[in-house]
């Protein structure tokens, strides 16, 4: 855990003259999954410190598409800023929140760090086990800071967000005076999408919500999303990398196409989900297109 708060700290110094690292990790690390979680919405190249055949491919593959390429944030990930002054390390209970900007979405990342971090007596990684206990945060939309970096979203006039939270698979309607509780044991972690929840307006047909949320299968789900375009009844979602697409959506659709063509999808629990085959190459997209 100190590895990553020192990386989101440093970032608030050094991001104003270079584009921060966080490090390698190995993938076969007892906490992998949480440091990937935190290298996939970095902001920075992502590399593994892997000895020669020891891989844990299954969870390489969401931080990777098949080409090698990654789904990188715009933007860099720096700590919330009720984060600052205080101690994700050892006071027992802050957690560590992170945010960062895709090109449609925001997404805050949560870490539970409590317990990790240096011994001053053994000058040694230890955990320091009277911190290491489940803790809570509040999440809130103003946690990311949307107008860094030159970002096109626009969050100016919307009046709800759909929140995805990728480790319980589960969907949350926002107001943006509303907050998220998110509670978490040591070393476990929760990454939520943030997309701005559009109304599509037809002339044969009351106005639905919708907002894309992006590939499940990859840690940053949002930077799947290369394009959005809406029209009447209609939404229209450039995808790069390929596997479970999930959008939200109040109504169901009438229909679902990929690249021109019907395709297959469900509908539960106000989510849209679509498989998107890979088309090759991240150069190449898909369009994945709903019908209202």
């Amino acid at each position: 855990g100190c590895h990553m708060v020192h990386c989101a700290y440093n970032s608030l110094w050094m991001g104003n003259f270079i584009h921060p690292d966080w490090d390698m990790f190995q993938s076969t690390h007892p906490c992998a999954l949480f440091h990937a979680a935190s290298r996939a919405i970095s902001g920075g190249p992502i590399y593994i410190s892997d000895a020669l055949g020891k891989h844990d491919f299954e969870l390489l593959r969401r931080l990777v598409l098949p080409d090698g390429s990654i789904l990188r944030c715009e933007h860099y990930a720096l700590p919330t800023r009720d984060c600052l002054f205080v101690d994700p390390l050892h006071d027992g209970k802050t957690m560590l929140k992170i945010w960062n900007l895709n090109k449609y979405t925001g997404v805050i990342g949560a870490f539970n760090c409590q317990g990790g971090g240096w011994c001053r007596e053994s000058r040694r990684n230890k955990c320091a086990s009277q911190f290491s206990h489940a803790v809570s945060c509040t999440t809130k939309l103003s946690d990311i800071e949307w107008s860094a970096g030159g970002s096109m979203i626009s969050v100016d006039g919307v009046r709800v967000f759909a929140l995805y939270l990728s480790q319980s698979k589960r969907l949350v309607l926002s107001k943006p005076s509303e907050s998220l509780d998110i509670t978490l044991e040591p070393f476990q972690f929760e990454l939520v999408t943030v997309s701005p929840v559009k109304e599509l307006r037809s002339a044969s047909a009351r106005g639905v919500q919708f907002a894309p949320i992006g590939l499940v299968n990859m840690l940053n789900a949002g930077g799947a999303i290369q394009g959005v375009e809406y029209g009447e009844g209609r939404a229209e979602i450039e995808v790069r990398g390929g596997g479970e697409f999930k959008a939200f959506a109040s109504e169901r659709p009438r229909e679902c196409r990929i690249d021109g063509r019907p395709a297959a999808f469900e509908y539960e629990g106000l989510m849209v989900v679509v498989q998107v085959p890979w088309p090759g190459s991240s150069s190449l997209s898909s369009v994945v297109e709903y019908l209202f």
